[in-house]
């Protein structure tokens, strides 16, 4: 339900551009600081009498002394143009979104608790408590670390102090908050199951089988009596420390967990979900169809009381529904701190850092620190500059000559058609000549896809479709060259004589086992490894290269670090045919390119988009039987996640003993996730099951990101073969 706000919101400094939450004592916005350009979140606090405004205002004010990586950082306060409190904060995420990830696992759990209480420590060292830890006040950045938000607000937003908090009750929330994790939604809404009353006379909260170990921590962060209950954030910590390294060590000295991912949480999510974040709040150059002012109502009788009833209301921002909305800008801004410069000045400051961003080519790059964003900002104060509008149409004669080079190169497409979006943006908000110029730049350059795409059609060249089929979407080729792209695609796809069948197997000179995948859409036909590569074939790669080997780690095990793990020795037993492990993504490219050499053809990581075609197929029934998954035979008893049935293996298993996919690649189910191609230094991806993931992970939606200088004891990687009109399919295995 939308709930529109009665009067416009104006805070000094900010420009407020939508409304992302509310809860009956605030609302949340959207927002970017006038003077830098920076993405933030305004909470702004509906209206209470002056007393209780004025400890709310001091409270602010000594949060923002607060500086520990784990406290929501406030940046700043003030009062908006009808007198209403307000503060500035960073741009995160709501515990809502990370929920899922943390339900009823113990090690992220125990990492989110540190993260917290580290923050808390820090607070209370200070003389600061927060009194009310919940949910809604707890946050996540992009690295999955865990902050928190709102010390004290709640008891200055209160009729009545009330029971006064105590750094002792904030220990007891972090207490409540753990149960309600480890025991899952269902039982902590009925409170779990109640025992006997414990020393302080009080029934204490019983924890679900597999959490046992954590029952003593629990009793002492819940306990009654002052002199039961730990002394402090610190000690509250510290034991954790001794509980993850009871509750997860298993046969062999081993630290297992339920699940692996190299992440305290999965960073792929928090990678998608926070650039959104921040294009919203961006004043960028997408969306400015949609324009409207932010408003608030002094009262708002629509909202639910319930505080999450909407959206959290710290400064969590979620992917937006419909297009982003900005604030359409005023003639002058009446009213601002006297600190702030005068308009025109902030005008000219951005157009004059929008034409040294050009000159040194950031066209559209960084993010919040571009030519284009600043232009465009510069119009959004003031609606029809003529400098700013003419540095528009520098920009897109600059855009139109990288992306004719782009183009002529005759690469992959991709990065073309998202220059040709970004122009196509810019020039709604260009003057008419330079409209004109990009629109008929636009439709040359789609007569040239089009004319490029009917040639390859013709010559069945698959990888030419594919590689052009981006940038002729986005031209929405068809008309200017009457080029049908679904023909052109059937035609493609028609399979010619001497074609490979599925599955086929294949075979380089000196290159190891392949099976053919073909062509599926206009996506090229590959060849993939029959088996993941394994620790003979390593070991070869090794001595010929004198590759030193990659520090590897345990997942979720920080004690890992001191056992010193290698793909030699990784804490288990290995044979010459199960697969390499503790090899990090690095160590896999320079394989792929090692390889490549020895056998004269060119072998890559698989992309993403290559591993799921190859994994898809894998036949229904007993996961023992499909994989190497996380089972009985690992031995763990405290382990709540694995399948009841046993494979055979409690670590990794040799290649090519279980079920193949669709294409008839093994391991593609279990044994150990594998290394893709793509990502950054800091982020590069991984997919599938290992022999240590449990009953609730789907094989092939699993994913997960590390570091690119790490291996793991759990991902090993294999590699595809390139077959294009350059690099021809390998002869078949049989007549090798």
């Amino acid at each position: 339900m939308n709930v529109r706000d009665a009067h416009p919101v104006e805070t000094p400094d900010y420009r407020l551009i939508r409304r992302i939450g509310a809860s009956t004592a605030a609302s949340v916005y959207a927002a970017t600081e006038l003077s830098s350009g920076r993405p933030l979140a305004i909470k702004i606090f509906h209206r209470v009498d002056a007393e209780r405004l004025a400890g709310l205002e001091r409270q602010l004010q000594g949060n923002a002394q607060l500086a520990h990586p784990n406290i929501v950082r406030v940046h700043g306060t003030g009062r908006t143009r009808d007198g209403r409190l307000f503060y500035a904060m960073p741009v995160l995420l709501g515990f809502e979104r990370m929920r899922p990830d943390l339900l009823g696992r113990p090690l992220r759990i125990a990492m989110l608790l540190r993260d917290l209480l580290a923050g808390l420590d820090d607070a209370h060292h200070c003389g600061v408590v927060h009194g009310d830890i919940k949910p809604s006040n707890v946050l996540f950045d992009e690295q999955g670390r865990a902050l928190l938000a709102d010390f004290g607000i709640a008891r200055c937003m209160t009729e009545t102090d009330g029971e006064l908090a105590s750094p002792h009750s904030d220990l007891h929330d972090i207490g409540m908050l753990a149960y309600t994790l480890l025991a899952g939604a269902s039982a902590a809404r009925q409170h779990g199951a109640i025992a006997p009353p414990g020393p302080s006379g009080l029934p204490t909260l019983r924890l679900p089988p597999g959490t046992a170990a954590w029952q003593p921590w629990f009793d002492k962060a819940l306990a009654g009596s002052p002199d039961q209950q730990f002394e402090s954030a610190q000690a509250m910590a510290d034991a954790l420390g001794t509980i993850a390294g009871r509750r997860h060590r298993g046969s062999g000295g081993a630290v297992t967990t339920a699940t692996v991912r190299p992440e305290r949480i999965p960073r792929w999510r928090l990678r998608t979900a926070l650039p959104i974040a921040a294009i919203v709040v961006l004043l960028g150059w997408t969306g400015w169809d949609y324009l409207s002012e932010p408003t608030v109502a002094d009262s708002m009788p629509a909202v639910a009381s319930s505080e999450t009833s909407i959206v959290p209301p710290a400064a969590s921002i979620e992917a937006p529904a419909l297009p982003m909305a900005v604030a359409q800008p005023a003639a002058a801004l009446p009213g601002e701190a006297s600190s702030a410069p005068p308009l025109a000045d902030r005008v000219q400051a951005l157009i004059s850092t929008a034409d040294t961003l050009r000159a040194k080519g950031h066209l559209f790059s960084p993010p919040f620190h571009n030519a284009a964003s600043k232009y465009l900002a510069a119009l959004m104060l003031d609606p029809g500059n003529r400098f700013a509008t003419a540095g528009i149409g520098a920009t897109l004669t600059a855009l139109r000559d990288r992306l004719e080079k782009t183009w002529r190169d005759g690469r992959d497409t991709t990065e073309a058609a998202r220059m040709l979006q970004q122009g196509d943006e810019l020039a709604k908000h260009s003057d008419a000549p330079s409209r004109r110029v990009w629109r008929k730049y636009r439709g040359r350059l789609a007569q040239q896809v089009g004319d490029a795409l009917a040639r390859a059609a013709r010559v069945h060249d698959t990888r030419k479709i594919a590689m052009l089929e981006p940038l002729a979407k986005t031209l929405r080729v068809g008309s200017p060259g009457e080029f049908d792209l679904a023909a052109a695609g059937r035609a493609a796809n028609t399979q010619m004589p001497g074609t490979p069948e599925t599955g086929e197997h294949m075979r380089d000179p000196r290159g190891p086992p392949l099976v053919y995948v073909p062509a599926t859409g206009r996506l090229p036909a590959f060849a993939v490894g029959q088996v993941e590569v394994t620790r003979a074939d390593y070991a070869a790669f090794a001595r010929a290269t004198q590759r030193s080997a990659a520090r590897c780690l345990a997942a979720h095990n920080p004690f890992s670090r001191l056992r010193h793990l290698t793909w030699r020795s990784p804490g288990f037993t290995q044979g010459g045919d199960h697969p390499a492990v503790c090899v990090s993504w690095d160590d896999a490219a320079a394989y792929a390119a090692w390889l490549s050499k020895t056998t004269g053809e060119t072998y890559r990581l698989p992309s993403d988009e290559q591993w799921l075609r190859a994994a898809r197929g894998v036949p229904k029934g007993d996961p023992c039987k499909l994989g190497n998954v996380d089972d009985v035979s690992r031995g763990d008893r405290l382990d709540d996640d694995r399948w009841s049935c046993s494979d055979g293996a409690e670590f990794t298993a040799p290649v090519g003993h279980y079920a193949r996919s669709g294409v008839g690649a093994f391991d593609l189910y279990g044994n150990v996730s594998e290394w893709v191609a793509g990502g950054s230094v800091g982020s590069r991806a991984f997919r599938g099951l290992s022999w240590r993931d449990g009953s609730h992970e789907t094989p092939l939606g699993s994913r997960g990101t590390a570091d690119s200088d790490v291996g793991y004891t759990s991902v090993g990687f294999r590699v595809v073969r390139v077959i294009d009109p350059v690099h021809p399919a390998p002869v078949a295995a049989s007549s090798h």
